[in-house]
């Protein structure tokens, strides 16, 4: 790890759904592994509390077509810490470069005793899906944060890279991503895709797609269903034949500005300078 280095139809959303109590971190939760098994529910036999689900269904889909393109680009994260392990997403930027969110990679959960820490490994997957990895795993101990996530946990820049050995993004490809002009993105509809918990499990790829709401203060916020361990997909507009990644997923409702208003989540919005950042990193 290295610090100084920081260098698909998914249904639409109806506006008039009613929306439900949200719970989540405000560093940026990661979810830690769990025994596969039910969806918990509370003791009241209510529907179930998926964190930040923006209504009273869940309009994630699980995408079984994960060894095409872009979806094989989008990488379950493994997260071994001095503090156990924890789950994220990550997609391929290059190569050798898995980009996704800061806190995947330097979190204070991650740290004995308190502050920061880095993870101690970090396993990529592409493209998995159940309990098949169909473009097998890469372990790698180097990683890389924006400066602003490790000096004051700025969530504008909560982006980080996972170096690898292994030249993956040469078999399966990787993602464009861009800087694109926010008031455009506003008019947007985006799609966000990871590997959340869901039915006790971690080996899924779940999609949804939703509005764009809100570009505020180097974040992105949209109308999409996320829950723990996505962090760090890609938010990407376009044609499925196309897309391009504009942010980094990152955080549920509950870390939404009031000015912002209420059911949205949101994610560190790709700036020309994340560009130069990740151009870097690709050649570090």
């Amino acid at each position: 790890m290295n610090g100084s280095r920081s260098n698909f139809t998914p249904a639409d959303r109806s506006s008039s759904e009613p929306e439900t109590p949200l719970t989540s971190g405000s560093e940026g939760l990661l979810a830690p592994l769990l025994v596969p098994g039910p969806p918990s529910r509370p003791a009241t036999g209510g529907p179930a509390r998926l964190f930040s689900i923006l209504g009273p269904v869940d309009h994630r889909r699980i995408e079984l077509r994960n060894t095409a393109a872009p979806w094989r680009m989008v990488c379950a994260l493994r997260i071994d810490t001095a503090n156990g392990p924890f789950n994220g997403t990550g997609w391929l930027a290059g190569p050798r470069t898995v980009i996704t969110a800061g806190h995947c990679l330097h979190n204070s959960a991650f740290a004995s005793g308190g502050g920061g820490g880095w993870a101690r490994r970090v396993t990529v997957i592409p493209g998995q899906s159940w309990n098949k990895q169909p473009f097998g795993a890469v372990v790698s101990t180097t990683f890389s944060c924006a400066d602003p996530w490790l000096q004051t946990r700025d969530r504008a820049h909560d982006i980080g890279a996972v170096h690898l050995d292994d030249p993956v993004g040469e078999r399966v490809g990787w993602m464009k991503y861009d800087a694109l002009d926010p008031s455009a993105l506003t008019r947007a509809a985006a799609v966000v895709s990871g590997y959340p918990e869901y039915a006790g499990s971690y080996e899924h790829l779940l999609v949804a797609k939703g509005p764009v709401r809100a570009s505020l203060d180097g974040r992105l916020y949209y109308e999409i269903d996320t829950t723990d361990g996505q962090s760090g997909g890609p938010v990407w507009i376009g044609d499925v034949a196309a897309p391009t990644v504009v942010a980094v997923h990152g955080y549920e409702a509950d870390a939404t500005p009031a000015g912002v208003g209420p059911g949205v989540n949101s994610g560190a919005l790709l700036t020309p300078d994340h560009l130069r950042l990740i151009q870097t990193w690709q050649g570090g």
